[in-house]
């Protein structure tokens, strides 16, 4: 039946509380978490996170939607709410955050965290990792203490958003709405998954491309707001049909068979769908299942579970100079977990029945929030407090790689810059260095080396783009048009050597390797499909490539230095010198990270130099002899002694993460390379 007067239809059920949905999201934290502490065991435990944006979507769009329905909503009432929920805990683990920066960090690493903070107070630290750490899945993501806040953001932007939304359509009748809703959400989905080809940060930590997550769970909402009656609900069978449907669905995305591919994508279907169908399940075989107190009681914890754990790993993280060990991983779990319950009944339910009036209540948060953001100022506009450690802070300074800058282009860009500084003015005779992140590493010296001997300096570089020619490039998972990418990057960049005869030297310089040791990254044609790629075929598409490029210049009479890269080490020997600077760091480091100390003695370690390595060597050594115009830089002659290499010198590194040289390491790799005349 219509209501006359507001157009809408009168029939309404609000969602009584649930609790399977409080069992959901207890597999949607226990994953997260089991995920980060041991990724072996749930290889696809992230997906927690698209299972809790729809819970939030669901229960959250269900009460909006209800109270803009019955005119009942109130924008203050709204953030009351959600003070209530999300600050109190999230005041408290910044608090502890701080208290462990200050011990654990260096001046640098404390003014990321300051801010890191400000943008998580603001509800924005999507847009700072976005920035600072644009994929999640990497090493030195690990190292954030609160990485974990990017969902935090892009909810609290869903819902400043989505309100105002659904009080523009206030007047419509449901199906439209529906329809409006679900066609942002297309718009979304598109978003998300051609995002991943152009700028995966973005597709990963930004509102645009997860808005249909949540919104699956508003639509779900609204379609069980305006069911008819009871009667039109399923028969029983096809209940319980989509409940086990639904779970086995995140299992299946827990559980991926074959290597991961860009998430989130197409991929991302899977557990986002899954927990529509456990949701609409409402008394499904499943739900009932996960209706067991104990997960239940989980799920009431999961909030303040998902915010201490990050922190804690993030500082062991830290604290190792390399990954810390699965007994670690697993004890910080249950310590974060006892953490957790502390929280939730001594923080989070005190605050969520405080019977302050809203107003009133709002500004206290308001006061508070701006109390909490003014440590990290502090920290922040004082440098990171340097006066508590100079020799952490003189250690920043000397070891701290430079900015990426316009001349290492990111893994999505497709065309190099031809500029300066990219490409030095004038005339004269030049070098020219093509290649990828590893090449990047050596340009400073290259260029002073240059420069010194009166040649003008070229640089031609790109994240995860080896120098090869003929359309072979590498594959990356993260971002599946970073084949095609690279091969026009390298086209060009080629080009542009080719037709300039004044550049006389080019220097080609890769993590050679790489591609042979990573699951599905192999080297491949820039339209090939890298999960087909065989082992023969990888290592082919490679010696096709830079014999290719090298023939190419060749044949153009230029003198050509292929780089044997430089040994890959265990572990990071730039966090192995602050672990020596700072004391509660060796405190730390002696609990959990026994490995590390063993190395606080010596300036030595064994590197890797497995079959990919010796593969690569040895090709590149055969193709130098083949051409005269072809010779050799090799890293390792100046850094290591057999397998064992330099990775300090005078108690500064050599390296700023487990492979990529230090401008103080690539000064001493290229000590004896000198251009010829």
């Amino acid at each position: 039946m219509e209501d006359r007067e507001t157009g809408m239809d009168t029939p309404h059920r609000g969602i009584s509380y649930r609790p399977d949905i409080d069992g959901l999201r207890a597999v949607a934290v226990t994953s997260v978490v089991a995920y980060h502490c041991a990724e072996s065991l749930v290889p696809g435990g992230f997906i927690g996170v698209d299972v809790f944006f729809v819970i939030s979507g669901y229960l959250i769009g269900a009460m909006v939607y209800k109270e803009i329905r019955d005119r009942s909503f109130s924008i203050a009432r709204f953030y009351e709410r959600r003070a209530k929920r999300i600050l109190p805990a999230l005041i408290g683990v910044l608090l502890c955050t701080y208290m462990a920066g200050l011990l654990l960090l260096s001046p640098r690493e404390l003014q990321a965290l300051s801010r890191s903070a400000l943008y998580t107070i603001a509800s924005s630290s999507n847009f700072f990792f976005m920035q600072s750490a644009a994929n999640y899945y990497a090493a030195d993501s690990s190292q954030s203490p609160l990485l974990m806040t990017w969902s935090l953001g892009v909810e609290e932007q869903f819902y400043i958003l989505f309100p105002l939304l659904m009080l523009l359509m206030r007047g419509r009748r449901w199906q439209a709405q529906f329809l409006a809703i679900s066609g942002l959400s297309a718009v979304s989905l598109a978003v998300c998954l051609e995002g991943n080809n152009w700028y995966p940060g973005f597709a990963f930590y930004m509102l645009p491309a997860r808005t249909w997550e949540l919104a699956g769970g508003v639509l779900l909402a609204m379609f069980e707001a305006n069911r008819g009656s009871e009667k039109s609900a399923a028969p029983r069978w096809a209940v319980h049909g989509l409940s086990l449907l639904g779970c086995a669905s995140i299992l299946a995305a827990l559980f991926p068979i074959g290597p991961q591919k860009a998430y989130p994508g197409y991929a991302t279907l899977l557990p986002t769908g899954g927990a529509i169908l456990v949701i609409a399940a409402k008394n499904g075989i499943a739900n009932r299942a996960l209706a067991w107190r104990p997960f239940v009681f989980i799920g009431l914890i999961s909030y303040s579970w998902y915010l201490w754990h990050w922190p804690m790993l993030s500082f062991a993280n830290i604290t190792s100079d390399s990954q810390i060990s699965l007994h670690a991983g697993v004890a910080i779990g249950i310590l974060s977990f006892g953490f957790a319950v502390l929280s939730y009944f001594f923080v989070e339910r005190l605050f969520r029945n405080s019977p302050t009036p809203t107003k009133r209540l709002l500004w206290r948060y308001a006061a508070l929030a701006a109390a909490i953001a003014l440590p990290a100022m502090v920290f922040l506009f004082t440098n990171g407090l340097p006066q508590r450690n100079r020799e952490a802070a003189l250690l920043d300074t000397l070891d701290y790689p430079s900015a990426r800058g316009v001349c290492q282009a990111p893994p999505w860009a497709r065309h190099p810059s031809l500029s300066p500084p990219c490409v030095a003015v004038g005339n004269r005779r030049a070098v020219a260095l093509i290649g990828d992140s590893h090449a990047a590493r050596l340009a400073s010296t290259l260029r002073a080396k240059s420069e010194s001997e009166g040649y003008r300096f070229v640089q031609i570089t790109k994240s995860w783009c080896p120098p090869l020619a003929g359309g072979i490039s590498r594959a990356i998972n993260i971002a599946p048009a970073s084949a095609r990418n690279c091969a026009e990057f390298n086209r060009e960049g080629l080009s542009f050597i080719l037709a300039d005869p004044s550049i006389r030297f080019v220097i080609l310089a890769a993590h050679w390797d790489d591609p042979f040791q990573r699951t599905n990254e192999p080297y491949v044609n820039e339209n090939q499909d890298p999960s087909s790629v065989t082992p023969e075929q990888n290592r082919a598409a490679f010696e096709r490539g830079l014999r290719e490029i090298v023939e190419r210049l060749n044949l153009a009479g230029r003198q050509v230095y292929i780089v044997q890269d430089n040994p890959e080490l265990f572990f990071e020997p730039a966090r192995q010198m602050m672990t020596r600077a700072i004391a509660a760091r060796r405190i730390a480091a002696g609990l959990i990270a026994r490995s590390t100390m063993k190395r606080l003695a010596s300036d030595f370690a064994s590197s890797f130099d497995g079959p990919a390595q010796q593969y690569s060597r040895r090709f590149i050594s055969d193709l130098a002899t083949e051409y005269p115009n072809v010779q050799l830089i090799d890293l390792r002659s100046d850094l290591c002694s057999g397998n064992e290499c330099r990775f300090a010198e005078k108690d500064r590194s050599l390296y700023w993460d487990h492979e990529h040289l230090t401008e103080l390491g690539a000064q001493i790799a290229l000590s004896g390379f000198q251009i010829s005349h």
